[in-house]
């Protein structure tokens, strides 16, 4: 049996037409999450956060960090005395393993944030603090390990 050009024509867009509805399916199977859900709101905002990193990088000694294991102890600046405001650990790969904390300082301006059971991988570390009214903001990647 031979077979024109026409059958030929007719099984390409058949095959293409049931991968195109084969991604369309597989795409809204796909998980996405948002790094927050009020994003657009925070977008409008983010003039404020700009200002804020140009506080943290005019500081002398300014905030450090040490990673051990599953806890990140934070060390701020020894003239911040009346600090308030949070930290957040951001998973960008699932939202579910977000972690938010607010900040609270012992006697020597340290705050160590237990992770607990946090799988290992990328985080971003968001810390965001106001001392005597002047905002501050920093941002670290880290990355847990075994």
């Amino acid at each position: 049996m031979k077979l024109n050009w026409g059958f030929g024509v007719f099984a390409l867009y058949t095959a293409f037409v049931l991968f195109m509805l084969f991604m369309v399916f597989k795409s809204s199977q796909q998980k996405v999450d948002l790094v927050t859900e009020d994003y657009y709101q925070q977008e409008l905002a983010y003039q404020e956060i700009i200002n804020f990193k140009s506080n943290a990088e005019k500081l002398e000694d300014g905030l450090t960090y040490t990673l051990n294991k599953n806890e990140v102890e934070l060390i701020f600046p020894a003239q911040h005395v009346n600090v308030s405001g949070k930290v957040q650990i951001y998973r960008p790969s699932n939202n579910g393993y977000d972690k938010h904390f607010e900040i609270e300082l012992d006697q020597e301006n340290k705050m160590k944030v237990n992770l607990g059971n946090t799988p290992l991988g990328l985080y971003k570390m968001m810390i965001q603090w106001t001392n005597d009214s002047i905002g501050y903001y920093i941002e670290k990647d880290i990355y847990l390990r075994p």
